[in-house]
């Protein structure tokens, strides 16, 4: 497990840094919303140990149910073969659900500034980036009880060995194609499944240091400043969400009478 005093990045955009400033909250995501298709999944060799030890439980149910057949003359097995129907349905899904429990709190886990997750995350030099650490993050957000905070841990999927001697395991595991993330998450469970969700946080507990991307031109700190500040004017204008994708009404249909 990590230490709390080791220092983590959260590398984002003024949209995003405005969202958090602007809801005390910090958004935990759900796999499904992440694009590596591989969140949530297991190695090769975690899913075939974990297939073995489900298989040998599935064996012993059957043991037990062709033991009682033997034993007790007439005995109604539809219920005993139902329970060993539902046991390998819900061994099957087991993974699936996984992904859609928990949300994740993604955080870059290094004592400097990484100048590659600056350009991955701020291409166009409007980037942002809050310097925490694993104890500030653990203490700031309200429901901290059920958070887990790890490290997240990198493995050729298809060919290394189980990886043994953890206590988290499928939404801390990724491909190492990703290893230069250097990711530490935080998990918390979703209230509604499948959707991500916002988690009060303590800001002022949360953040160490807010650092202005290098690219950003000269006005950006500026912007940061204020916003940070507090010192945005209120507009008092109507915001509107642009329709231009939307589709198109029946009206629009060729209609025949």
């Amino acid at each position: 497990m990590p230490e709390p005093s080791e220092k983590i990045w959260r590398y984002l955009d003024l949209a995003k840094f405005i969202s958090l400033l602007s809801s005390d909250s910090l958004y935990f995501a759900c796999p499904i919303e992440f694009t590596d298709p591989y969140e949530g999944i297991y190695p090769r060799s975690h899913a075939q140990a974990f297939s073995s030890i489900a298989q040998q439980w599935l064996e012993q149910m059957r043991a037990t149910r062709d033991e009682l057949i033997v034993r007790y003359s007439g005995i109604d097995i539809n219920g005993l073969d139902g329970a060993i129907s539902f046991a390998k349905e819900r061994f099957k899904k087991e993974f699936d659900e996984v992904r859609l429990k928990f949300g994740i709190s993604c955080w870059h886990k290094n004592e400097f500034e990484s100048e590659a997750m600056w350009k991955i995350y701020s291409a166009s030099g409007h980037g942002i980036a809050i310097e925490s650490t694993v104890g500030q993050l653990r203490e700031s957000i309200a429901d901290n009880e059920s958070l887990v905070a790890d490290d997240v841990r990198y493995l050729d999927f298809e060919n290394d060995p189980i990886d043994k001697g953890h206590q988290h395991y499928g939404l801390f595991l990724k491909r190492k194609s990703f290893e230069h993330e250097r990711e530490l998450r935080a998990t918390l469970l979703l209230k509604t499944p499948g959707k991500g969700m916002l988690a009060s946080c303590d800001l002022d507990t949360l953040i160490t240091k807010i650092h202005v991307s290098p690219f950003a031109p000269s006005y950006f700190k500026e912007v940061v400043d204020t916003v940070c500040s507090g010192g945005t004017r209120s507009l008092g204008k109507l915001v509107l969400q642009s329709r231009l994708f939307d589709k198109p009404g029946e009206d629009y249909s060729l209609t025949t009478e």
